[in-house]
């Protein structure tokens, strides 16, 4: 049994995403996305289909997964609606948890949003704050109603950061996520791509600050990542309990995600924590 914290289904509106397209052909080895280096692309996101892909999921053992809805500028990509999240799980009822994408130009029209995503049991949130329109950086003090709703109404809050999200990493410093963390100590916070590359300062923020989670998907799951033995070591020591996996379908398989991730030298109780346990523990109702 496996939960899969973070993957888009080729379904509907995710087709339009630019995950889903067809990749270009690399002009040579010095265009080739890293993490699709010796790695099939798999058969679901080739055909576009919903049936090959739970078909994938049952292979590689994953019973349910987060979803999230998207609000950023237009040109890094299609937006999902909140209310298409909802017909995906009303169409595989018990497959998918759903984070509300969440637009930071408007912080009013985002406060109302969460308080009526909240009532149709959506786990949480999701923030792309270097790739809104224009850019902002997560700990301005403006989005702080967004963070004390969040928290109020026991809501997760998802921000992704890594390399990818924003125009420069100023938008992904380490320190933007800390400012959130100390001010609101009972928001549980999710990291999709675990911060990297700023391995170490992220590891640093959740030893810190117990109310941090990682879920570094494609840069734990992708053999030869730099530095991906430390969230390893970090799970094998603090971090157990809050280190979730995710497989970033459809940048890579499912089943190649899962047995990659396996393959990592966790301890045994640590990996079934991380395949499954953690996310259960969030996504439930957090009493034991």
């Amino acid at each position: 049994m496996i939960i899969d914290f973070s993957l888009c289904p080729p379904y509907k509106i995710f087709l339009d995403l630019p995950l889903l397209r067809p990749r270009p052909v690399p002009k040579d080895s010095r265009h080739v996305v890293p993490w699709t280096i010796d790695c099939e692309t798999a058969p679901s996101k080739v055909h576009g289909s919903m049936e090959l892909f739970l078909a994938e999921m049952e292979e590689a053992g994953i019973t349910q997964a987060v979803v999230r809805g998207l609000k950023r500028d237009a040109k890094y990509g299609g937006n999902i609606s909140n209310d298409d999240l909802i017909e995906l799980r009303e169409l595989y009822p018990g497959r998918f948890h759903l984070f509300g994408g969440i637009s930071l130009n408007d912080v009013s029209t985002a406060t109302a949003e969460i308080e009526r995503i909240a009532k149709i049991d959506f786990k949480g949130i999701t923030l792309y704050p270097g790739w809104s329109d224009p850019p902002v950086r997560l700990d301005e003090k403006r989005f702080y109603p967004i963070f004390e709703t969040c928290q109020s109404l026991g809501m997760i809050l998802m921000v992704t950061f890594s390399i990818y999200m924003g125009p420069d990493l100023t938008y992904v410093e380490p320190i933007r996520l800390q400012h959130v963390a100390a001010d609101f100590p009972d928001l549980l916070i999710v990291v999709p791509h675990g911060g990297w590359p700023y391995i170490m300062e992220f590891l640093g923020i959740a030893f810190r600050y117990p109310n941090v989670w990682l879920a570094p998907d494609l840069y734990l799951n992708t053999p030869g990542i730099p530095g991906a033995q430390h969230y390893v070591e970090a799970a094998n020591f603090y971090l157990a309990d809050r280190l979730l996996f995710a497989s970033s379908y459809p940048s890579r398989p499912l089943k190649r995600s899962v047995d990659d991730f396996k393959r990592l030298p966790f301890r045994p109780e640590v990996l079934e924590k991380a395949l499954y346990k953690n996310a259960q523990w969030i996504l439930g109702n957090r009493q034991d």
